[in-house]
């Protein structure tokens, strides 16, 4: 529950049995760091869900003890802060920081009516050139909200990062105000100099496969072949590939894959954590995916249902996602991030970060419990990046580049 500072930002975190208790504590600890001409005119605000209920006191609280008017910030069933993260319990983690007026604007919700959010980033757009958004959002709006991503980006032409709340209640935003639907959060000018990157956190099992029928969310053949036998034979390469063993050994099918204890022990390492389609982002130069929910095999059809919408033609895949995976793709891509802001700054000195991170990856790390595991992803990234101010929180979808992921882990590096 340390205090963490910069020339220009300074974050705290902060569990405890109510809201007046833990904010108590956050509050303490950021008021430490405004010292005579600080100038904090911006904070984030990320709150667990069991706190939901009081979410306009403690924003009004932020609001008048530190004596920044303007907030962004969302719900999750965790928050995380620099080197610590705390899970389904009251908690919460808060960065304060300075910029120049004019190169931040916060908007209200965004939805089915666009015009309380424009009437806001209309006049702020006509002066400045919007670089990046950071957004958060509701995940039970009246619209899809990939749809909702995609019509912000076409209004705003920068780059949308983001999460969507995950609460068992309320799934409320902060955007000044608290805010109960659509998208909402801030737009940054070019000025304001960032860094970002995306870990995948699973890993392919095979190659990608072309989608020849479908009817909706149901793939009916990959390569021409029966999409569940293509799904067979990508898991028993998988297994091969895992603990070398004749893939005929392997039982394969909907009564296995709901108890791993049908599985033969040798095998049984296959069945901890969780096996998702992947539909790979032809436009990406970063090798990106969509990970989506598998969500029922047909097994005399010989077809599935995935949680997303295909078309013929689409490229699909199947991945792998366990905690070792995750943390693996999280070094590579902290390391490739530190490494890429070396070379274009010269040094790496981040004054801030946000890392939000998907609700799934936290509930599935085995040092969940405890919250020392060395797989702990905040602890990962204080080990890799420093002590640079941090706040975020688990997310119900991740938003990158204006897509809607899921199962990743995304972070911002304010330069």
């Amino acid at each position: 529950m340390a205090l963490f500072t910069s020339t220009q930002f300074a974050s705290a975190a902060a569990t405890g049995t109510d809201w007046r208790d833990t904010a108590k504590v956050v509050l303490e600890k950021l008021e430490g760091a405004r010292t005579p001409g600080h100038h904090f005119n911006l904070g984030f605000l990320y709150i667990t869900d069991a706190l939901v209920d009081d979410a306009v006191s403690i924003l009004n609280l932020f609001k008048s003890v530190l004596n920044i008017d303007h907030w962004v910030g969302s719900v999750g069933l965790g928050v995380s802060g620099c080197g610590e993260r705390f899970i389904d319990q009251p908690a919460i983690s808060a960065m304060i920081g300075r910029f120049d007026e004019n190169d931040f604007c916060l908007f209200p919700s965004f939805s089915v009516d666009p015009a309380p959010a424009e009437a806001a980033l209309k006049p702020w757009m006509a002066a400045q050139d919007p670089m990046l958004a950071l957004v958060h959002g509701d995940p039970l709006s009246e619209e899809n909200p990939a749809h909702t991503i995609e019509r912000f980006e076409a209004l705003l032409g920068g780059f949308v990062i983001g999460g969507l709340s995950s609460s068992r209640q309320d799934n409320i935003q902060f955007s000044n105000d608290v805010v109960n639907s659509g998208l909402s959060g801030v737009v940054f000018s070019q000025n304001v100099r960032v860094a970002t990157t995306l870990s995948q956190g699973c890993t392919p099992i095979g190659s990608s496969h072309t989608v020849t029928r479908c009817d909706g969310h149901t793939v009916l053949e990959l390569d021409e072949k029966k999409a569940v036998e293509v799904f067979e034979q990508d898991l028993r390469a998988l297994a091969i590939k895992k603990v070398n063993r004749d893939p005929d050994e392997i039982l394969i099918d909907e009564a296995a894959l709901g108890d791993p204890e049908a599985v033969p022990e040798e095998f049984q390492s296959l069945m901890k954590g969780e096996i998702h389609a992947a539909l790979p982002i032809s436009e990406s130069d970063q090798k990106d995916y969509l990970v989506r929910n598998i969500m029922g095999l047909d097994q005399d059809e010989g077809s599935m249902m995935i949680a997303e919408h295909v078309n013929k033609g689409d490229r699909l895949l199947f991945v792998h996602r366990d905690h070792d995976s995750v943390y693996e793709d999280l070094s590579k891509s902290l390391l490739d991030l530190r490494k890429r802001v070396e070379a274009d700054e010269g040094v790496f000195a981040p004054k801030g970060a946000i890392y939000i991170s998907c609700v799934a990856r936290a509930f599935s790390d085995p040092g969940l419990s405890d919250n020392t595991h060395e797989h702990n992803e905040v602890e990962l990234i204080q080990d890799i990046l420093g002590d640079v101010p941090l706040t975020g929180f688990y997310a119900g979808g991740e938003i990158s580049k204006a897509r809607l992921y899921g199962y990743t882990g995304i972070l911002v590096l304010f330069l």
